[in-house]
């Protein structure tokens, strides 16, 4: 098992923490802000790596999997490194952007290892997410900045059709908003 140095990028440790998981028989995505810094690490650094299991997994196959990395279970659920500043924590499942369950990620080999991360599509719907839930302006740009440098990926009408579907299935989501996004998306992808 690979080693982590302590200047480990977020995607060396994004990459061994999936490899250590697949190696114990766990499938974990990467997901959440984690999932936008794989996509544009000059853009945006998040601090933690969120990984969501596929199956529930037993904490001592994660805490066995993750020690030789040396990654020791702290108290909140975090995982957490003596000198590499990134936590890694496990939400609970199932994988999913709104009321959308998630099938379909991308599998990225580096070497030996291995990375299951969602696509930049889904990467955007869910940091849109946190705009459009909670107002929150850096979510927008990371989820625009995502878009930039990953035009040829984005599927704007999957992106459409899920913000019809969440307007209808939850009216707690802010209709100007939605409107705001996907108008600076449509621009962001011209």
């Amino acid at each position: 098992m690979k080693q982590l140095a302590a200047n480990a990028t977020l995607t060396d440790v994004a990459f061994a923490v999936c490899t250590a998981l697949e190696d114990v028989g766990e499938h974990a995505v990467l997901c959440g802000g984690s999932a936008a810094t794989y996509y544009i690490p000059e853009v945006y650094q998040s601090r933690d790596l969120d990984f969501v299991l596929r199956f529930a997994a037993r904490t001592k196959d994660i805490d066995d999997a993750l020690r030789p990395l040396g990654y020791l279970r702290a108290p909140e659920r975090l995982y957490e490194h003596a000198e590499i500043p990134f936590t890694v924590e496990f939400p609970p499942g199932p994988l999913a952007i709104g009321s959308d369950t998630i099938e379909v990620y991308a599998t990225e080999h580096r070497g030996g290892e291995v990375l299951n991360v969602l696509v930049p599509t889904d990467v955007v719907r869910d940091r849109c997410m946190h705009y459009w839930a909670w107002g929150d302006q850096v979510a927008l740009g990371i989820a625009l900045a995502v878009a930039r440098a990953h035009a040829g990926s984005i599927d704007i009408d999957v992106i459409e059709q899920w913000t019809d579907r969440e307007l209808r299935e939850a009216s707690v989501y802010d209709r100007t908003r939605r409107d705001h996004f996907l108008s600076e998306l449509r621009r962001v992808l011209t």
